[in-house]
């Protein structure tokens, strides 16, 4: 018997606030940090954990002037989202993509609310 792989994505600074038995908890494969260049496409993620309230600091150096940087690595996210996921940040990202804030102050309260520091949403 195969085992499915699966994949989540952890996005921001502070992996180390989060045990591996908490994460180990969602079954991962494998969880997979996002550094500042990017991410890899030859993963699917199945779920998508923001390590902090900041967390797209790491991402952007002009966040608060432009969110294009921040909308493109989402949008990464949303293209290489395992088939089928049923992460409930995924749905906010679809969400947050679908009808997006109108100034980056907007935006900025919409990716805070990303992080769960009790790490329920993933």
């Amino acid at each position: 018997m195969s085992k499915n792989q699966r994949f989540i994505a952890l996005l921001g600074e502070g992996r180390e606030r989060f045990s591996d038995r908490m994460l180990d908890e969602e079954m991962p494969t494998e969880p997979i940090v996002i550094d500042s260049s990017g991410f890899s496409d030859a993963y699917r993620y199945d779920g998508f954990v923001f390590l902090n309230e900041d967390w797209y600091k790491k991402y952007s150096k002009s966040w608060h002037l432009d969110t294009s940087e921040i909308d493109a690595l989402l949008v990464s996210l949303v293209k290489y989202a395992a088939h089928g996921s049923k992460s409930g940040n995924l749905i906010r990202i679809q969400s947050y993509l679908a009808e997006p804030p109108e100034t980056p102050e907007e935006a900025l309260k919409v990716w805070r609310d990303f992080y769960d520091p009790s790490l329920n949403e993933i």
